[in-house]
């Protein structure tokens, strides 16, 4: 299976390990990246600083509530660029409120999803993650 470069914007260390150990014990080919805040991410998305060189994710893990530069701001910048908002994203988040603000977005393709609490949770995520991930790339209806 080729790879799948996978950008996780995610502050909590503790989720980005649940979700390392989920990708693995599914059996994904994601090779995962971790922005720990919205400015890394949007460094991370154009390709700047350390990140120039690499190749753009071909999905993207964002979490809500971030350091400085929160999830909705990344997003606004992801909407604004033609090459980034063509980029699946999955939305993360702990807060019902925040998924349905998300939720009224409608471009790139969207999946807002709950945060899981188990490591089981995380393992059906990430296979729920991957289904998405297959039918935006082939542009069909989510």
């Amino acid at each position: 299976m080729t790879p799948i470069a996978v950008l996780m914007v995610e502050d909590n260390r503790g989720d980005v390990v649940l979700m390392q150990e989920a990708i693995q014990s599914a059996g994904l080919p994601y090779n995962l990246s971790v922005a720990h805040d919205g400015v890394e991410a949007l460094e991370c998305l154009r390709l700047q600083g350390k990140y120039a060189g690499m190749a753009r994710p071909d999905l993207i893990m964002l979490d809500l509530k971030l350091p400085g530069i929160t999830g909705m701001e990344v997003l606004d910048e992801i909407e604004l660029d033609p090459v980034l908002r063509n980029i699946p994203i999955v939305i993360l988040s702990s807060s019902r409120s925040e998924l349905s603000i998300a939720r009224l977005r409608k471009e790139p393709p969207y999946n807002c999803m709950d945060k899981p609490s188990t490591f089981e949770d995380y393992v059906e995520l990430v296979r729920i993650i991957e289904a998405f991930r297959e039918q935006a790339q082939k542009g069909g209806a989510l």
